[in-house]
């Protein structure tokens, strides 16, 4: 049992895009990516177009268990999307997700489309600036 309790190959610090701050783990659910085809699998992972085709030979759908999208928190910025990447040598590496690896993960629903369970006024409301009181 050796290393049992190094805990640091689990440790993913990230910066924010936006101030450069450390970022910190939100939730810590992993969403992991998938491909429904041997091409997605290519593009995914930058494997040869031939093990492309053999992972994909017994299944119809491959998980890709060292990558993943994880919620890490800014203090200044709030929730930010972060894909992980654990290498060959167990550290892990992250860094912001793209918006098109949403239609990927396991899951997950895209973040940039408004819940389809709340009402367009209730949604309106929630993005408003400011409360606008009257005062009499």
């Amino acid at each position: 049992m050796a290393r049992k309790r190094n805990r640091s190959l689990n440790r993913v610090e990230v910066d924010c895009p936006s101030c450069g701050e450390r970022l910190w783990r939100g939730c810590g659910q992993k969403h992991h990516l998938f491909s429904s085809s041997a091409e997605q699998t290519r593009e995914l992972t930058g494997i040869t177009r031939k093990k492309a085709v053999l992972l994909h030979t017994d299944t119809t759908t491959w998980v890709d268990r060292s990558r993943w999208i994880e919620a890490f928190f800014c203090p200044d910025h709030g929730q930010v999307w972060i894909i992980c990447t654990r290498g060959d040598d167990g550290q892990v590496t992250g860094e912001v997700a793209p918006s098109r690896l949403w239609l990927q993960t396991t899951g997950t629903i895209d973040p940039s489309k408004p819940n389809p369970s709340v009402s367009e006024f209730t949604y309106r409301m929630s993005r408003r600036s400011s409360v606008q009181t009257r005062c009499e």
